[in-house]
């Protein structure tokens, strides 16, 4: 309301105004649907038992230090796909979490809680990358839009920094995982 009456007192018309709030709200929709989509795929993959299938996959055949890299590798295709971190949270985590702490029960590390959080942290990695290079990102087209970038330009400046930073990253937990546990 605040920020309404200062637009309208600098000097922006009414028509202006309401537009805006328009096509705010058309991006809060498609946004909201999206995450809406991805939470029913997790919830889906939960009730038909996604995890467990993963578990019965690749518990005992997936060496625990190569989990975490293996993580950030799907979620990071999965963020660039769906376009949304948030949305890869909603599907990734429900399936991610159980199959590290079996991989950590069966293979009997020292700190199958350290093993959880690298884990989880690889997910969290994998998702922000997908999500900041991500051509139907939101938040990459509205940087595109703000500065006045063409949006596959954006994306070309985003992807050598983010893949380097992933790739460092990917290195880091892998290491993380074989000398601490």
């Amino acid at each position: 309301m605040l920020a309404a009456t200062i637009a309208l007192v600098k000097g922006m018309s009414l028509e202006d105004l309401l537009d805006g709030f328009g096509d705010g709200w058309k991006s809060v929709v498609v946004a909201s649907v999206v995450l809406m989509l991805a939470i029913t795929i997790g919830g889906i993959s939960k009730e038909v038992g996604g995890g467990l299938y993963l578990i019965d996959l690749l518990g005992e055949r997936l060496p625990f230090w190569l989990l975490p890299v293996t993580l950030q590798l799907i979620t990071m295709i999965i963020a660039f796909s769906t376009g949304t971190s948030w949305g890869t949270y909603a599907i990734a985590f429900p399936l991610a979490m159980p199959l590290a702490w079996v991989i950590a029960v069966d293979q009997q590390l020292a700190n199958p809680e350290l093993f959880m959080m690298v884990c989880f942290a690889t997910v969290l990695n994998g998702s922000v990358y997908g999500d900041q290079c991500s051509p139907i990102s939101d938040s990459t087209i509205l940087s595109s839009m703000t500065t006045g970038c063409d949006l596959m330009d954006h994306v070309k400046s985003q992807l050598y920094p983010a893949t380097l930073a992933a790739s460092v990253a990917g290195l880091l937990w892998t290491a993380v995982a074989i000398y601490s546990l």
